[in-house]
This record gives structure tokens, sequence and C-alpha cells, in this order.
């Protein structure tokens, strides 16, 4: 027990870091995946000014340099780990200078990091939240240093500066503040440093939003959050901050109870820490109460689609059979890359028709919806609106890893060599990507590389031999259009006939069905067969074909199914 009373901090940090490890690297890597391709750090002037021009720019910039390593779970979780145990630590420091005490509540002093380890269960908690809760809790930290005279002045002259780099973080300090003088010191002369401090942060916002910055109103008060960050579990973020602007209050309470009793003796320490142990026991719950399969599934998924792991998109599919619009999107899109679409197609669940082949630019499957409806006209060959996908996307979201990737793509697919070197260096400015952007370099200006390149020389094949207006009310006129203009496009065709088999359209299938004998194909794909016999079944009608038959598989097992 001796141990117990001597490393008792040392243990709960230990603790804390090796739960929040084996949950991130486990059970939330997906994070890690989803972030780094949103946060894309790039080493350069250009993207320092648009952080710098802000106020908690700062802070976002720091977190974004820190996630660069995401792509990476071991780093992301040994990186957030470590950050939960520097928090547990800062706050065991306040809690001893405020209470003026050595003997520490352990339940009270790690609620902060276990609150932020749930918080990331919502993906769009980015890095810099993290920090700027430690950012705080240290600035509250020099505020309450025994040299308080000297301190508050310094604290006045560097307060514009904390809320430039922290932003909304520095008015949650002052409050925070605020409850420790309300309980802990109501001399006079405090209330005039707290009135003096809400006037440095009044005068730094008027100053900030009427001359320096001239940014929206709402990036003052609520930046680096934004409108834009929904989270699946708010209520954990408004215990978080409840939590942290009455940290002293708390501190109060817990302090009173301690000094009511005569000493601290074993039994005391080992009562405190099984209240620990019982708080760890209630966020391990939560953890595993609150956590998103589909999320992680999806979110896997995703990643196999970034690294064009066609295989095994299509056998997580068929193993998971995801009820999910973008699973089955991704699931078609990875047949018709390996050009399984007309064979495979309904081996995997299609709940959603064809909806489940092309993401139109307005969808109901999120804000992303533009970065990812690109793949469909790669796929088919509709370079030119995919590359307009692509900068819309870049446009709307900044510059994240797949937007920019694909610029390249179609850039030097158009021969448009200068445009494609612009996004290389970009990329070559990154620490991940530095290697792929490595790779398109050798291309450029060399359209004999580019066309024998297996991925983009594939491509080059499928474009149309003159170009035509999209129209954005039916996406499958734009394949028809398509077709037409490239007769001899496999993809497109495939893409056409399984619309009509998702649309439950036979007549469809069996008019369209003899373009196969003209495009060279030598057997015709397994579930056009399906229709095709059904077709025949209920109309009586069946197509003459010169060159192609239907299989006796097929025959068999549609004899078998009707029995």
């Amino acid at each position: 027990m001796k141990i117990l009373d001597k490393y008792s901090l040392q243990i709960v940090l230990t603790i804390i870091f090796i739960i929040s490890n084996i949950y991130l690297y486990w059970f939330g890597d997906y994070i890690f995946f989803y972030q780094e391709n949103i946060t894309l750090f790039i080493y350069s002037t250009k993207y320092l000014h648009h952080f710098i021009i802000k106020p908690g720019g700062l802070l976002e910039y720091i977190g974004n340099f820190l996630a660069q390593g995401y792509f990476s779970p071991a780093y992301g979780s040994i990186i957030l780990s470590t950050l939960l145990t520097i928090i547990v630590i800062v706050v065991n420091r306040i809690y001893k200078r405020v209470s003026g005490t050595k003997s520490i509540p352990l339940s009270i002093i790690v609620i902060p990091s276990l609150l932020l380890l749930l918080m990331q269960l919502n993906f769009n908690w980015f890095m810099w939240g993290n920090l700027g809760v430690l950012f705080t809790l240290i600035y509250f930290l020099i505020s309450i240093s025994p040299e308080k005279n000297s301190n508050r002045i310094l604290l006045l002259l560097t307060f514009p500066l904390f809320y430039y780099v922290a932003g909304v973080f520095a008015w949650i300090y002052t409050a925070m503040y605020i409850v420790y003088s309300l309980i802990y010191d109501k001399k006079p002369q405090n209330f005039i440093y707290i009135f003096l401090l809400l006037l440095t942060g009044g005068l730094s916002f008027i100053l900030f939003y009427e001359i320096i910055f001239l940014q929206p109103i709402e990036i003052f008060y609520l930046s680096p959050f934004s409108m834009e960050n929904k989270f699946m579990y708010p209520w954990i973020l408004l215990i978080l901050l409840g939590f942290i602007i009455l940290l002293p209050l708390f501190i109060k309470v817990f302090s009173i109870k301690r000094k009511t009793k005569r000493k601290t003796n074993t039994y005391s320490e080992i009562k405190h820490f099984s209240y620990f142990i019982a708080v760890l026991i209630v966020t391990i719950a939560l953890l595993f109460k609150l956590y998103s399969p589909i999320n992680a599934k999806m979110f896997k998924l995703e990643k196999f689609v970034y690294e064009q792991k066609w295989e095994e998109i299509i056998k997580f599919q068929e193993d998971e059979q995801l009820p999910n619009l973008l699973a089955q999107y991704y699931y078609n899109l990875a047949l018709s890359e390996k050009n399984m679409l007309c064979d495979r197609m309904f081996y995997s669940r299609q709940n959603f028709g064809p909806n489940s082949l092309i993401i139109p630019w307005k969808s109901k499957i999120g804000s992303n919806n533009i970065a990812r409806g690109i793949y469909f006209y790669y796929a088919v060959g509709l370079i030119n609106e995919a590359h307009r996908w692509a900068y819309e996307s870049m446009i709307a979201q900044g510059y994240r890893p797949e937007n920019i990737k694909m610029l390249i793509k179609t850039n030097l697919i158009n021969g448009r060599f200068r445009i494609a070197e612009k996004y290389i260096h970009i990329l070559k400015r990154t620490l991940h990507y530095r290697k792929w952007a490595e790779k398109y370099e050798v291309m450029l200006y060399r359209p004999d590389l580019v066309k024998a390149d297996p991925e983009l020389g594939k491509k080059i094949k499928l474009l149309p031999k003159k170009d035509f207006t999209i129209v954005f009310d039916n996406p499958l006129n734009n394949v028809i259009r398509l077709l037409k203009e490239s007769p001899d496009n496999k993809t497109a065709y495939e893409y056409i006939m399984a619309w009509y088999m998702l649309e439950k359209n036979l007549d469809a299938v069996f008019y369209n069905a003899d373009k196969m004998e003209d495009m060279s194909y030598t057997k015709i794909p397994t579930h056009i067969e399906e229709a095709l016999i059904f077709y025949n079944m209920v109309k009586g009608t069946s197509l003459g074909f010169t060159n192609l038959k239907i299989s006796e598989d097929t025959k068999k097992r549609f004899n078998k199914y009707m029995l």
C-alpha cells in the first residue's frame, strides 16, 4: 500500500496512457484516417497565411502539423495518449496550487482527459481541440501563480496574443478565471483585474474584427470551431467545457471535504483510488456504448477507395453487406474498375436502386458528396467532369489529398501538363504524399509515359471522341451520350445496363443487349444473362445473338430457381 501512496499519480498516468492507446489504436484508428485526409498539412507560406489571418488559426495550424502523421495509427494513438497524460499533470498542478494541499483526488484530475478521450468519438473533433484545452489549462495555471501582481500585468499584456493564438479558448479561460476569483479571491483589486481582463478581451475583439483581420464576425467568437463542426455527441463537449470552467469550484468542494478529515491514511488513499477506477470504468463503458462500428467500417471502406484496393472493397462489402448508400456506391465502383459490374453487383445489397451507381451533385450522404462523386465520372471516362468535381471540391473544402490527386490525374490525361505540375508541387510539399507526387512528376510533358501508365492509359481509351454538355437532371443521359461518342466504352455500357437492371427496366435491357456483339464481348455478363432469360420467360422474346450465347450454367441456375 505504500507504493500506492507514493506513486498514485504515476500509476494513474500509466493507466490513462495505456487505456487510451489501446482504444485509439484498435478501435478509433478510423479517426486518424479521416482527419489526416481533411487536414492536409502543406509546407508553404501560402498554407500558413490561411491560418494567421484569424484568431485561433495558429492553434489549428499547430494541430494540423501534429496530425500530418495520422496516416500511421500507431503515431496517432501515441501522440493523443501523451497529450491526455500531460493534461492530467497540468490539472494536478492546478489542484495543488488552488487547494494548497499535496493530497489529490485522482477521480477529479483525470476527468478532463477522460472527457477528451470520449470526444474522440466525434471524428470532427480535431487535434487543435485537444491543444486548445491544454493551452487553456496551462494559461490558467500561470495566472494563479503566487506572484499575482506581476503576473497579472503580464497576463493582461499577453491576453490579446493568447486570444489570437487560441481563439475561442481565450473566452473559456476568462470564464474559468472569473469562477476562480469569485470563490478564492474576493478582494476589490481582483475585481478590478477581472474588469481589465474583460476590457482587454473586448478591445482585442474590436481591434481584430474592425481593423486587423476583417473576417466574418463569427470567426472572432467561434474560431477555430466553425458552424460546419457538427458532432455526433455534442453533450460530451458541453460537459467538457462546463467542467473546465467550473474546475475551481470542484477543487473547492473536494478540498473542503478532504480538510474535514484529520489526516490522510492508507484507507482513504485506497478509497480515492477506487473512485478513480470507477470513473475509468464508466468512461470505458461509454466508449464502447457510443462506439459506432458502422462509421469504422465505412471509413475502412473509404480508405480502400483512396488506395484503389478494388479487390478488398469487393470482398469487404460482400462479407459485411452494409445497408448504406455510400458503401454500395463504392462496391459498384470497385466492380466497374475490375470490369465485373454486370457480373457481380447482385452479390451484395442494392437497396437504393440506380442511386448507388452515381452520386448526384446534391446528395443526402453529406457535405462530402462532391469529393465522393468524382470517382464515378473518372471510372467511366468523363474526365472533364471528374476534373470539375475535383476542382469544386478543392474550392469548397480546401486542399485534400484526393481532390489534388484527381486534379493531377485529369490534367495529365488531358495533356495539361503545366496545371498538373502546379498540383504536383503542392503534394511534394507534404509529408506523406511526396513520393506519390514524384511518381507522376516523371510523366510531365511526356504524353508517351501517360499513355503507358496502366491507370491513366486505360482512362485515355475511354475518352469521348468529342466533348458534349453535361446535364444534371438525369445523370444516365450523360453516360448514354458518352457511349454514343465512344461506342467501344464497355465501362459506360455496363453502367447503363446496371442502371436499367436496378430500375427493373427489362425492356431497356433487352433492346440494348445486342450492342454487346459490336463491342467485342466474348461472353454475356452473368446478370444480363439472368435478365434476358427472365425477359424471355415473361415476354416470350429472345435475342438472336450471332456469336454470343447464354451460358448453360446460368440456364441451370435459373431452372433451379424456378423450381
